[in-house]
């Protein structure tokens, strides 16, 4: 998926709506729905405004595109506490990876959208267990205080 597509995903499935986020953003809400129109060639979205929608839109799904294509990966440094949230989303982002891996690997055969998949959902499991691991080392707890 492109990035500008990734983006679109993102403004559109936020919490706040679309008019919240462009209101967030400083931009008329159908000039930020043209920018996000990736079928639209005289509108284009700034690089400059992708940081501002993440925040507004409280999410990091671009940067794990972008860590992707490069062959990396993103992880949030976490600035709050280990909680039992924090365990749940981890065995839950871990379950998610396991249901699509082993959805794909049945019929034997991975296509590349299996693939694109796959890596997509392990790298959301990895990026909860780090935010698992960095939020235990930031409180000097260990699981069994958790």
């Amino acid at each position: 998926m492109e990035l500008t597509q990734t983006v679109r995903k993102m403004v559109i499935k936020s919490d706040i709506g679309t008019r919240a986020v462009a209101a967030k953003v400083q931009k008329k809400h159908h000039v930020l729905l043209n920018e996000l129109n990736y079928e639209n060639t005289s509108h284009k979205l700034g690089a400059e405004l992708l940081v501002p929608l993440m925040k507004a839109c409280n999410s990091d799904s671009p940067m794990h595109l972008l860590a992707a294509e490069m062959g990396g990966l993103f992880i949030r440094i976490p600035d709050d506490s280990c909680s039992n949230a924090t365990l749940v989303k981890v065995v839950k982002e871990f379950g998610d990876f396991i249901s699509v891996y082993g959805e794909a690997i049945e019929e034997d055969k991975l296509t590349d959208e299996d693939r694109r998949l796959i890596r997509i959902e392990g790298q959301e499991a990895m990026t909860a267990i780090q935010e698992l691991i960095c939020g235990i080392n930031n409180n000097g707890k260990n699981l069994s205080q958790v």
